[in-house]
């Protein structure tokens, strides 16, 4: 990580084994009536971090022929609200690899922690619903970015 990132990260509060961000700002369609951030903003700020990471370590383009990730499922837990106007940081990383799915974990963060999601994710060919083995290629990639990530043992592989 470069000593920018290192700065704004610790600006932003984030806590140390993430390596991985994007930032955005809570914009006013994404609040509810009280003007908090919506429960289900979160999640697309999730899928977007999820989307970047993965482009990022080599997994090509989604389409409907090529394999790609499948929500199988997801939660997120809030600890602080957040409003329109906050700049925020949502970091991502992978927590296990399987053999056709792995698990990956979100936080958002302004000021210290405000939320951390995970979600569980199978590839997979769209168009046939076929599932698929992550590539080598992919499995590298991650690894070298969160060498904390699990492989999943036999008895633990989707």
């Amino acid at each position: 990580m470069s000593e920018a990132e290192s700065a704004e990260f610790a600006r932003f509060g984030v806590a140390a084994g993430w390596v991985f961000a994007i930032r955005h700002r809570v914009r006013w369609s994404e609040c509810d009536p009280f003007g908090h951030a919506n429960h289900r903003a979160y999640f697309e700020w999730f899928e977007e971090a999820r989307n970047r990471y993965l482009e990022t370590a080599g997994l090509p383009k989604l389409s409907a022929t090529a394999p790609g990730p499948v929500m199988a499922e997801t939660g997120i837990r809030y600890l602080r609200p957040l409003v329109y106007g906050d700049e925020i940081l949502v970091t991502a990383r992978t927590a296990r690899l399987g053999t056709t799915s792995f698990e990956m974990e979100y936080a958002v963060w302004c000021r210290g922690l405000c939320a951390e999601g995970r979600a569980v994710l199978i590839l997979m060919v769209n168009a046939t619903g076929e599932k698929t083995p992550l590539p080598a290629s992919l499995c590298r990639a991650i690894l070298a970015r969160d060498p904390e990530a699990r492989e999943a043992g036999a008895d633990e592989r989707r």
